[in-house]
Order: structure tokens, then C-alpha cells, then sequence
């Protein structure tokens, strides 16, 4: 069963008073885990609402900065419009929604809107995890639409793809860089952080520091997971891969 709070909220700019729901409990059938940490669940949670946009002025605000304490205010929930979340944001019909939320997240690191080391991490492994949307959710390939007779998607797949070269590109670099800043602040407390470190080398492409971090791992209790990410960085495979 999912249930949900009312919380209400300030904007520290425009001072707009606005109103959003937090997730208190919900119940999972089953699940997909990546090697990223990400994990999808059915039914599908809910998006994370710890970064929220103002329905007044559009800034962007972090969720525990902005509550109020509800009990000390003579107000109804029913008189606040809703705060806006990256779902509302013009790009959310696109097909490139993750890498154009991944992009705005960019932007926020670049203008220093994570004044924590723990906000910074936050943020840079949700850009990640969006960069690898493109290859977790992966289309058919173009010989499985042919044999299913999908010639207009196929006509389409390859007018895109010459479109998106200089997209993809760009993409890539804030890939790359937001990994290696996000190597040099995460500090691992535990051996699935260990784990997730070593990830985001084995992504980058460096195999040795990834299987050197593995190695320093001495109590292995998701062993599952652990073999999966040794056996990528064996073959030398840098794709994000499923772990269950």
C-alpha cells in the first residue's frame, strides 16, 4: 500500500507558499537493480522530490530547505497550488527527457546549487544514472524491427541517429566529467559503496582501479552483485549492466 504526506512549502526567492506529497511507505512486487544503484521497481515509484521548482517564479529549491511546519500554520492545503518537480518541466514529453534532466542537473552543479558535498553527490549520481538511461533502456535493434516488419521505425531510428551525433557528444563529456568529480568527493562508508565506486571506474573505463577497489572488499554480503561487476570488469566492459 503507498501513502503519501501533505507538506507545505516556501520559496526562499519569491516567498511563494506551495504545497507537495511526500512518500511515507509503499509496497513492491518486484524489481530490477543496476549496477549503477539504480533500481526500478513495479509498480513504479514515485519521482524523488528532494529537488522541487517553484510554481511561482520556476527557481529550483531544495525540499528540506523550503517545509514549513505545517502545525504552526492556519493554512489549507486546498489554497496552494502544487510546487513543480522536473516533470514539469518543457522537455518532459521529449524522447531525450533523461539526458535533457540530466543536462539541467549539469547546469545546477555548474552554478553551485549543491552546498553540501552530500547535495553534490546526490546530484551527480542522478546525472548519471540518467546518462545511462540510453543505455539501460536500449531500443531493439534495427534487425529485430525488420523481422517484426517495423519499417517506419526503422526509417525513423536512422534519421535520428544521424540528428543526434553532436547531442550524444556533448552528453557524453558531461558523462565522463561528472564521473570523475563525483570519484573525487564520494567517499565509500560501507561495502556497497565500495561497490559503487568501483563501478563508476569500471564505467570510465578503468579497469584496474575498479578491480583493486573489489578486491579491498573483505566481507562480500551481496555476493550476486559483486560477481556481476568482477565479471565486467574481467571482459573489460564499461555499460551499465543488470545486477539481479
Amino acid at each position: 500500500m503507498t501513502t503519501f504526506r501533505p507538506c507545505i512549502l516556501k520559496c526562499p526567492d519569491c516567498k511563494n507558499m506551495m504545497y507537495t506529497y511526500e512518500l511515507t511507505s509503499y509496497y513492491v512486487h518486484s524489481s530490477v537493480v543496476y549496477s549503477d544503484g539504480k533500481i526500478d521497481c513495479n509498480p513504479p515509484r514515485s519521482w524523488d522530490k528532494s529537488i522541487l521548482i517553484c510554481s511561482e517564479c520556476n527557481k529550483p529549491m531544495w525540499r528540506d530547505d523550503v517545509l514549513l511546519e505545517a502545525e504552526n500554520l492556519n493554512i489549507s492545503y486546498d489554497e496552494l497550488p502544487e510546487a513543480k518537480d522536473v516533470h514539469d518541466l518543457l522537455f518532459t514529453f521529449n524522447d531525450d527527457f533523461s539526458t535533457k534532466v540530466a543536462e539541467y542537473y549539469a547546469d545546477l552543479l555548474e552554478n553551485g546549487f549543491a552546498n553540501t558535498v552530500k547535495r553534490e553527490v546526490y546530484l551527480r549520481v542522478e546525472l548519471w544514472r540518467l546518462l545511462n538511461n540510453k543505455e539501460r533502456y536500449k531500443p531493439t535493434s534495427i534487425l529485430n524491427d525488420l523481422l517484426k516488419g517495423n519499417i517506419k521505425e526503422v526509417l525513423n531510428r536512422r534519421k535520428s541517429k544521424k540528428e543526434s551525433v553532436t547531442e550524444n557528444n556533448s552528453s557524453g563529456n558531461i558523462y565522463r566529467d561528472n564521473l570523475k568529480k563525483m570519484i573525487s568527493i564520494f567517499k565509500p562508508v560501507n561495502e556497497e559503496q565500495q561497490m559503487l565506486l568501483a563501478e563508476m571506474h569500471r564505467e570510465l573505463g578503468n579497469f584496474s582501479k575498479a578491480l583493486n577497489l573489489l578486491n579491498e572488499i573483505e566481507d562480500v554480503e551481496n555476493k550476486f552483485a559483486f560477481k556481476r561487476i568482477l565479471s565486467a570488469i574481467k571482459r573489460k566492459q564499461s555499460k551499465v549492466i543488470k545486477i539481479n
